[in-house]
């Protein structure tokens, strides 16, 4: 866990994982899914063990559970779409178990540092400590973005250590919390909207290129390795 002074929006666009969710269907608690990492690394699971551990009592019918989940966000690519899968995951099960919105958030917290987001509903949020703390903010418009992906991962974990290593400062502006996201990729540059950017582009050099072939108007998504930019307006 690392302290978190974030703008969180639900990107809308052509790029999104898609979860069936089915109860009563299996004897041990399943994942299945486009993705080769094992079980304890995922998400999801570490949702359902946290889940278990909270409310013991629900035991038995978590682990009826099966979820089948369609990869299409990449791994490492700083869209948060692991905690996404986690956070919806225990938004549904909370509501099939009758276990309150105030405890689902707690046990995300426990998860993963963008887990909460997902579990609040929020489709935009000022996220800080190390994510518990939520606050919507209700924006204007919301967008449809575009993202661009480079063919490597970043590894966030090795990205927060070099961000300690550079003992850069926590650019925490008092203005981040009033504008909305529109007025903040207006005014702000990709480095000073993203403290993660310079220390990833330390491990990851190649980043740089990647921001000079994609040019103005692109931004850093979390701790990369991808690049946004607003589309256009999401039709409500």
């Amino acid at each position: 866990m690392h302290p978190l002074f974030s703008r969180f929006v639900l990107a809308y666009g052509d790029l999104y994982d898609e979860m069936e969710i089915s109860f009563d269907a299996v004897k041990q608690f399943e994942i299945v899914g486009n993705f080769d990492f094992p079980l304890e690394k995922n998400l999801v699971f570490k949702a359902k063990e946290a889940l278990r551990m909270a409310f013991p009592q629900y035991a038995e019918e978590l682990e009826g559970i099966r979820v089948e989940i369609l990869k299409n966000i990449p791994q490492g690519a700083g869209l948060g779409g692991g905690s996404a899968n986690a956070g919806v995951f225990l938004r549904e099960v909370g509501k099939r178990l009758g276990i309150s919105q105030e405890n689902l958030l707690q046990i995300a917290s426990k998860v993963g540092s963008d887990v909460a987001f997902f579990v609040s509903g929020y489709e935009s949020a000022n996220v800080s400590g190390v994510g518990e703390v939520i606050q919507e903010f209700v924006e204007p418009s919301h967008y449809v973005y575009e993202i661009f992906t480079p063919p490597f991962a970043c590894d966030t974990k090795g990205v927060y250590q070099a961000f300690d290593e550079c003992a850069l400062p926590l650019q925490i502006k008092l203005d981040f919390l009033n504008l909305s996201s529109i007025d903040l990729l207006c005014r702000y540059s990709l480095e000073e909207l993203n403290d993660l950017y310079l220390p990833a582009c330390k491990i990851y050099p190649q980043l740089l290129e990647v921001a000079q072939d994609l040019g103005e108007g692109w931004f850093f998504s979390g701790s990369g390795s991808s690049f946004f930019r607003i589309k256009g307006i999401k039709e409500r």
